[in-house]
């Protein structure tokens, strides 16, 4: 894995809200993850009784297939994402002293899926953070034709906690009935290789395109939260068990479903 980091690296996620990190995975690193992420997402689904490739009736669920949690039903993702290497650059990147997984989620653009209409991750999260971070790799080519990301950067520096936006059936750009100051802002178009990963700020604005292939578009991505990140009241996607135990203002700091993946002032290595 391409785990190193420059300055000018963490300078321009501080800046824009997201960093590329091309050829994070290469060979048979990327074959490996391809072949992990796929087998355990076919048998999340099968264990779900779900046959969610064939689409549902509704358009937010023919936006993408979205399997959250693998780590926890397949040992090979969790050996993969549990990785401290990766947790020290989102906490660089973040500017904090240390992360938490807070969720890992499969997401697979089937052919002729939705868009997924712009919007911003943690208003949705249980723990409010400018250093909510999120690490998206793409494990087929991301291009316009099939669903890659867009960005509207520095977006992250004006956004609140209150609206993220709406991936239901409404205007790619309902977003910016909150915010129509970024209706004017140049997307940033994020074609990406297989193995490329990129870092996303959980207020930046993003989006992604359909996919008007007829080949699937598989992503995996890890969500994480700053180690003394604090529950905000929401649920989200937090596990029942851990949720009855919290009140507001709690450190989300449960070992067992939000593992903490580095941390400087526990002694992981700089």
């Amino acid at each position: 894995m391409n785990t190193q980091l420059s300055t000018n690296q963490i300078d321009y996620y501080q800046e824009n809200g997201f960093l590329i990190i091309e050829d994070f995975l290469q060979g048979p690193e990327l074959s490996l993850w391809q072949d992990v992420i796929t087998e355990s997402v076919k048998n999340f689904i099968e264990c779900d009784d779900l046959n969610l490739y064939q689409s549902a009736d509704n358009y937010y669920s023919n936006v993408f297939i979205q399997c959250v949690n693998l780590w926890k039903t397949d040992d090979r993702v969790k050996e993969l994402i549990l990785n401290a290497d990766l947790g020290r650059m989102a906490a660089d990147l973040a500017e904090t002293t240390g992360v938490r997984l807070y969720h890992d989620h499969a997401m697979v653009k089937q052919p002729w899926a939705n868009p997924t209409n712009f919007h911003v991750d943690n208003p949705y999260d249980p723990f409010y953070s400018h250093q909510a971070i999120m690490f998206w790799i793409a494990l087929d080519d991301a291009t316009i034709q099939n669903g890659c990301l867009y960005f509207l950067p520095g977006t992250h520096k004006s956004c609140g906690f209150e609206v993220g936006g709406i991936l239901g059936e409404v205007g790619v750009g309902e977003l910016f009935k909150e915010y129509p100051e970024w209706a004017g802002i140049d997307p940033f178009v994020a074609e990406m290789k297989a193995g490329d990963g990129v870092f996303i700020s959980g207020l930046v604005a993003h989006a992604a395109g359909p996919n008007m292939t007829t080949n699937l578009r598989r992503a995996f991505a890890m969500l994480f939260m700053p180690e003394d990140a604090t529950f905000n009241g929401k649920k989200s996607a937090l596990p029942e068990e851990v949720f009855v135990k919290l009140k507001t203002g709690d450190i989300l700091a449960d070992d067992v479903h939000l593992p903490l993946i580095f941390s400087y002032e526990n002694g992981d290595p700089q």
